[in-house]
C-alpha cells in the first residue's frame, strides 16, 4: 500500500497462462484471458478485454455479498449503467448475486480475500464472457490505519471488494452520503481501476496520474481521486457521485472502450 491507505490499489499476481485453448490450423494455442489463471493476475491487466469486445462480447458481474450486506438496487444499477456507458459489450451486461454466511470477523487480510474468492467464485472468463468478481465483506480491512481506512478496493485483475460493515457504519448519518450513494460511489471507483485507471493498464493520452498516489487521478473532482476509496470521500461528496473526468475518459475510449 502507498501512502498508508491512499494509493490503495492491491496488485499482486504474477500474469498466468490459462490452460484452457484453441486450436489454430493444426497449432495448439494457449489463451491468457481465459479461467481462472487470468483472473489472478493484477489489477489492470485486463483493461483491454473488460473495455473492447475484441475478445470478450459479453460481460457478467458476479456479485457475492455476506448475510446482511447486500448491496442497494442502486449501487447495481449504477454499476450496469456505468459498464454500458464506458465498455463495448454487443451481447449485453448482466449481474448474478448469492448471499454467502457471514464471517464474523472484525477485519480481512488480503490473504483472506482471495481464499474467499477461491471458494465462493464460480465464474470465470470463457468463450466470448468476461466476468468481473464483486465480493462484499463483513468487516473492515486489515489494513487499517487510525486515521485512514478503506471502503473498497481493486485487488486482481477482475475482483473488488466493499468493506460492507465500513460503509454501513459511514452512511446515513449526519454529514454523510447515503448507503446507495456512498457504497455506488466507491464500487464505480474500483470498475475504474479493472479498467485500467490510472496508468495502470491502460496508458494515459495526457499525463494526470497523481505523484503522490500512484494509479489515481490528480484532478481531486475526478471519481479516480484516491480520496474515494477511503473515508476522506466525504469531504468530496455532495449531492452526486464524482463523475471520470475528461482526461480518463479519453484514456478509456484510447484502449477499446468508449
Amino acid at each position: 500500500m502507498r501512502k498508508g491507505l491512499q494509493g490503495l490499489v492491491l496488485t499482486f499476481g504474477l500474469a498466468m497462462l490459462s490452460f484452457s485453448c484453441f486450436v489454430d490450423r493444426d497449432r495448439v494455442v494457449e489463451d491468457p484471458f481465459v479461467g481462472e489463471p487470468a483472473a489472478r493476475t493484477g489489477v489492470g491487466q485486463l483493461a483491454n478485454q473488460l473495455l473492447s469486445a475484441d475478445r470478450f462480447t459479453r460481460l457478467e458481474v458476479e456479485v457475492v455479498y455476506m448475510r446482511g450486506f447486500r448491496p442497494t438496487n442502486q449501487m447495481m444499477t449504477e454499476m450496469v449503467s456505468f459498464l454500458e456507458d464506458y465498455t463495448h459489450k454487443p451481447d449485453g451486461v448482466i449481474f448474478r448475486e448469492r448471499e454467502i454466511p457471514a464471517g464474523g470477523q472484525q477485519s480481512y487480510t488480503v490473504q483472506e480475500l482471495l481464499d474467499l474468492e477461491k471458494e465462493h467464485r464460480q465464474r470465470y472468463n470463457e468463450r466470448n464472457i468476461m466476468t468481473v468478481f464483486l465480493l462484499v465483506v463483513d468487516g473492515y480491512f486489515s489494513r487499517d490505519e487510525e486515521e485512514t481506512f478503506a471502503l473498497g478496493a481493486a485487488y486482481q485483475s477482475s475482483s473488488m471488494v466493499l468493506f460492507g460493515r465500513r460503509i454501513a457504519e459511514n452512511s446515513g448519518i449526519l454529514r454523510r452520503p447515503g448507503r446507495e450513494m456512498l457504497e455506488t460511489t466507491v464500487v464505480l471507483h474500483e470498475l475504474g481501476h479493472l479498467m485500467g485507471l490510472v496508468n495502470n493498464g491502460t496508458d494515459m493520452v495526457e499525463d494526470h496520474e497523481d505523484e503522490e498516489n500512484e494509479a489515481h487521478c490528480d484532478n481531486s473532482s475526478c471519481l479516480m481521486y484516491w480520496a474515494v476509496e477511503t473515508n476522506r470521500v466525504f469531504g468530496m461528496m455532495e449531492t452526486s457521485i464524482p463523475q471520470l473526468d475528461q482526461k480518463c475518459r479519453d484514456d478509456i475510449r484510447a484502449n477499446g472502450g468508449r
